[in-house]
Protein backbone atom coordinates (compact mmCIF):
# COMPACT_ATOMS: atom_id res chain seq x y z
CA UNK A 1 0.00 0.00 0.00
CA UNK A 2 2.81 2.43 0.77
CA UNK A 3 4.32 1.47 -2.51
CA UNK A 4 1.07 2.17 -4.36
CA UNK A 5 0.74 5.46 -2.55
CA UNK A 6 4.30 6.48 -3.48
CA UNK A 7 3.72 5.30 -7.05
CA UNK A 8 0.54 7.41 -7.19
CA UNK A 9 2.40 10.45 -5.77
CA UNK A 10 5.17 9.97 -8.31
CA UNK A 11 2.67 9.75 -11.18
CA UNK A 12 0.84 12.81 -9.88
CA UNK A 13 4.13 14.72 -9.62
CA UNK A 14 5.14 13.62 -13.12
CA UNK A 15 1.75 14.68 -14.47
CA UNK A 16 2.03 18.05 -12.70
CA UNK A 17 5.53 18.59 -14.11
CA UNK A 18 4.39 17.58 -17.62
CA UNK A 19 1.40 19.92 -17.41
CA UNK A 20 3.69 22.73 -16.26
CA UNK A 21 6.11 21.91 -19.10
CA UNK A 22 3.27 21.80 -21.67
CA UNK A 23 1.89 25.11 -20.37
CA UNK A 24 5.36 26.66 -20.67
CA UNK A 25 5.64 25.31 -24.24
CA UNK A 26 2.19 26.75 -25.13
CA UNK A 27 3.16 30.12 -23.62
CA UNK A 28 6.45 30.17 -25.53
CA UNK A 29 4.72 29.12 -28.74
CA UNK A 30 2.08 31.84 -28.33
CA UNK A 31 4.77 34.42 -27.54
CA UNK A 32 6.83 33.34 -30.56
CA UNK A 33 3.77 33.51 -32.81
CA UNK A 34 3.05 37.05 -31.62
CA UNK A 35 6.66 38.12 -32.13
CA UNK A 36 6.71 36.46 -35.55
CA UNK A 37 3.52 38.31 -36.52
CA UNK A 38 5.06 41.61 -35.35
CA UNK A 39 8.27 40.99 -37.30
CA UNK A 40 6.28 39.95 -40.36
CA UNK A 41 4.19 43.14 -40.15
CA UNK A 42 7.34 45.24 -39.71
CA UNK A 43 8.96 43.83 -42.84
CA UNK A 44 5.72 44.05 -44.82
CA UNK A 45 5.57 47.74 -43.94
CA UNK A 46 9.16 48.17 -45.09
CA UNK A 47 8.42 46.28 -48.31
CA UNK A 48 5.32 48.34 -49.02
CA UNK A 49 7.18 51.56 -48.30
CA UNK A 50 9.96 50.47 -50.66
CA UNK A 51 7.41 49.67 -53.38
CA UNK A 52 5.86 53.11 -52.91
CA UNK A 53 9.29 54.72 -53.18
CA UNK A 54 10.07 52.70 -56.32
CA UNK A 55 6.74 53.71 -57.88
CA UNK A 56 7.40 57.36 -57.08
CA UNK A 57 10.93 57.18 -58.45
CA UNK A 58 9.62 55.62 -61.67
CA UNK A 59 7.12 58.46 -62.01
CA UNK A 60 9.86 60.99 -61.32
CA UNK A 61 12.05 59.31 -63.94
CA UNK A 62 9.24 59.42 -66.50
CA UNK A 63 8.70 63.11 -65.74
CA UNK A 64 12.43 63.78 -66.03
CA UNK A 65 12.60 61.92 -69.34
CA UNK A 66 9.58 63.81 -70.68
CA UNK A 67 11.11 67.09 -69.52
CA UNK A 68 14.43 66.11 -71.09
CA UNK A 69 12.71 65.34 -74.41
CA UNK A 70 10.91 68.67 -74.29
CA UNK A 71 14.17 70.45 -73.50
CA UNK A 72 15.92 68.66 -76.37
CA UNK A 73 13.17 69.72 -78.79
CA UNK A 74 13.44 73.31 -77.56
CA UNK A 75 17.21 73.14 -77.97
CA UNK A 76 16.86 71.98 -81.57
CA UNK A 77 14.33 74.75 -82.25
CA UNK A 78 16.65 77.36 -80.74
CA UNK A 79 19.57 76.04 -82.81
CA UNK A 80 17.44 76.34 -85.94
CA UNK A 81 16.50 79.90 -84.98
CA UNK A 82 20.18 80.69 -84.38
CA UNK A 83 21.07 79.34 -87.81
CA UNK A 84 18.31 81.43 -89.38
CA UNK A 85 19.72 84.54 -87.67
CA UNK A 86 23.36 83.59 -88.20
CA UNK A 87 23.15 83.56 -92.00
CA UNK A 88 21.90 87.17 -92.33
CA UNK A 89 24.33 88.23 -89.62
CA UNK A 90 27.26 86.76 -91.53
CA UNK A 91 26.05 88.41 -94.72
CA UNK A 92 25.71 91.74 -92.92
CA UNK A 93 29.18 91.34 -91.42
CA UNK A 94 30.65 90.71 -94.87
CA UNK A 95 28.76 93.67 -96.26
CA UNK A 96 30.09 95.89 -93.45
CA UNK A 97 33.62 94.67 -94.14
CA UNK A 98 33.17 95.46 -97.84
CA UNK A 99 31.77 98.88 -97.02
CA UNK A 100 34.65 99.65 -94.65
CA UNK A 101 37.10 98.62 -97.33
CA UNK A 102 35.27 100.80 -99.84
CA UNK A 103 35.27 103.68 -97.34
CA UNK A 104 39.03 103.36 -96.87
CA UNK A 105 39.56 103.40 -100.62
CA UNK A 106 37.17 106.30 -100.99
CA UNK A 107 38.94 108.25 -98.23
CA UNK A 108 42.26 107.55 -99.92
CA UNK A 109 40.89 108.86 -103.22
CA UNK A 110 39.44 111.93 -101.49
CA UNK A 111 42.80 112.64 -99.85
CA UNK A 112 44.56 112.35 -103.19
CA UNK A 113 42.06 114.71 -104.75
CA UNK A 114 42.47 117.21 -101.95
CA UNK A 115 46.23 117.08 -102.33
CA UNK A 116 45.85 117.71 -106.00
CA UNK A 117 43.73 120.72 -105.40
Amino acid sequence: MLREKKEKQRKTEIERIENKKNEAIRALTKNHEQKYAEIKEFYLDIRNTNFDIIRQLKLDLEDANANNSKTQRQKVQEQEKNKAVERPLNEATKKIAELLEFKEKHNAVVEELQEML
